[in-house]
């Protein structure tokens, strides 16, 4: 019986190696998003969708690791150094914070983003055809459809007249999504009222301080501290009667009234292919930033509704999607 056993041991002890060497030949792909907000998990969803369509099989012949930070800043950092330390083959990221980490962390591992901004304005990239170093991805370059999202908010609500702006004084980049937004509306002959802040509770005393006037509307700029406040800003929005643009389609879905976005789970798709470059021995300074290819329109027809607009036909049936 001991002849048996110690016969049919090596058999055992050579096909163990041999799934341990599979395991270690798997690409590992981390991921890394700032928080599971809808944006952040559409790109999830379409980067899976379009690494299966290109033949990725997860737990076949990829493994995926995902790091979601939850809105805690510290944690991002840590949650990066985790995937280096792993030796993930490639790290997807979303959105300015989690690529700084990633990028923060290493300079080998290759890095491949979604992001709604310019890339090379936020010194993530050198350029969008040679992004240089160990980072690619696909850019939206919202900044570039502001004045398309106030062209749209002058066909929902004609009446409009000054738009409120919001934005963190201590970012310079917020800063300059304003002044971009600034000349926009100025084309349009649209007056802005700016608000420069420091603090959550600076923003929000001086949204309660404001009195209700006809022409007045909330206009959306990309910046982290007004988006950490998206909840207060739409009921304010509502109880003062002020129609709404925003630059994501979450915040749509939760009482703005319109949205004009990337399409993110495109841009997840449009990462796979890179994902799928890159795994194949590519560089990711080879390889050119991608411009998303979709936006999104969004609209709210209940918000609508409840502070007395009505969103032109025409519009509505342009519309991606409409809440009704």
């Amino acid at each position: 019986m001991k002849k048996i056993f110690f016969a049919i041991l090596p058999f055992f002890f050579g096909l163990t190696v041999s799934q341990a060497q599979e395991t270690t030949r798997t690409p590992r792909l981390g991921i890394l998003v700032p928080e599971s907000g809808r944006a952040e998990s559409q790109a999830i969803k379409g980067l899976r969708d379009g690494l299966k369509e290109l033949g990725y099989q997860e737990g076949k012949n990829l493994q995926i690791e995902i790091r979601d930070a939850k809105g805690d800043r510290g944690v991002l950092k840590q949650e990066a150094g985790e995937l280096v330390r792993q030796k993930v083959r490639v790290i997807f990221t979303t959105g300015t914070r989690a690529t700084q980490a990633a990028k923060s962390a290493t300079s080998e591992i290759p890095i491949v983003f979604n992001h709604p901004a310019d890339p090379v304005a936020l010194g993530l990239v050198k350029s969008m055809a040679r992004p240089g170093a160990n980072i690619t991805g696909v850019a939206a370059l919202s900044l570039q459809m502001t004045d398309r999202r106030l062209e749209i908010l002058k066909e929902i609500a004609p009446s409009v007249r000054r738009v409120m702006i919001y934005y963190d004084s201590n970012n310079p980049y917020s800063r300059e999504n304003f002044l971009s937004a600034k000349k926009a509306a100025g084309k349009l002959k649209l007056d802005v009222e700016e608000h420069a802040i420091k603090s959550s509770d600076e923003m929000r005393k001086s949204i309660g301080s404001l009195q209700q006037r006809d022409g007045d509307a909330f206009f959306h700029v990309p910046d982290d501290l007004i988006e950490s406040q998206v909840d207060f800003i739409i009921e304010a929005a509502r109880e003062k009667g002020w129609p709404s643009m925003f630059s994501e389609e979450s915040w749509v879905t939760k009482g703005g009234l319109a949205g004009y976005s990337p399409n993110y789970y495109q841009m997840g798709r449009q990462a796979a292919r890179l994902v799928d470059k890159i795994l194949k021995g590519a560089k990711p300074k080879d390889l050119p930033i991608e411009k998303a290819g979709k936006f999104d329109l969004v609209l709210n027809l209940r918000t609508a509704n409840a502070i007395g607009i009505s969103i032109p036909s025409e519009l509505l049936k342009k519309a991606d999607r409409v809440i009704r």
